[in-house]
């Protein structure tokens, strides 16, 4: 079990690893997204170990539970831990939309295989048109939402996240050699 405490769920749970590596907590990756956009200034108050953003006077980091005393808040999130969230992101939105793509794909052909398997159907525009087009309706919205938003996702995540954890644990070990 990891000593990283989890939130409470949200009414859309995302997915929660359990592999030591701290971040990103939800206030981490909502500050650090906000600041992309350029919606909140880059400077703060944010835990020294795992970068969580947290209020001055706050004596443990409500994220990793590290003490404010034994590794003091930082004003800004280190570039390095930044540039994590967003490899992570484009990480994910590539294996997500490229397993939407294929869901996109089987949507389109599928439905045309039905029509032209079935020598009724094939012989007939209407009722092969009657048969096709809500089959491709429904397969457009039922297979890029199951293998872009299932498939897809988990293993983006699943790979991103490797990537996120030895991104960590490299500037872990900088930064403590470092200080």
């Amino acid at each position: 079990m990891s000593r990283y405490r989890s939130p409470e769920p949200s009414p859309e749970e995302r997915f929660r690893p359990d592999d030591g590596c701290p971040i990103f907590s939800p206030r981490l990756e909502e500050h650090l997204v906000a600041v992309s956009r350029g919606e909140t200034p880059e400077r703060g108050t944010f835990c020294g170990n795992c970068y969580t953003p947290i209020a001055r006077d706050t004596k443990a980091c409500p994220h990793c539970n590290e003490s404010t005393s034994k590794r003091r808040p930082v004003d800004i999130v280190p570039a390095p831990i930044a540039a994590a969230l967003r490899a992570q992101r484009a990480t994910e939105g590539r294996w997500v939309n490229g397993f939407a793509y294929i869901g996109v794909l089987l949507a389109m052909v599928l439905p045309l295989a039905a029509v032209l398997g079935i020598p009724t159907v094939k012989d007939s525009l209407i009722l092969g048109t009657a048969v096709y087009a809500p089959l491709l309706l429904v397969g457009m919205r039922v297979f890029p939402a199951i293998f872009g938003g299932y498939f897809g996702d988990r293993k983006g995540f699943e790979k991103a996240r490797a990537k996120t954890v030895a991104v960590w644990e490299q500037w872990v070990a900088e930064r403590d050699n470092a200080g």
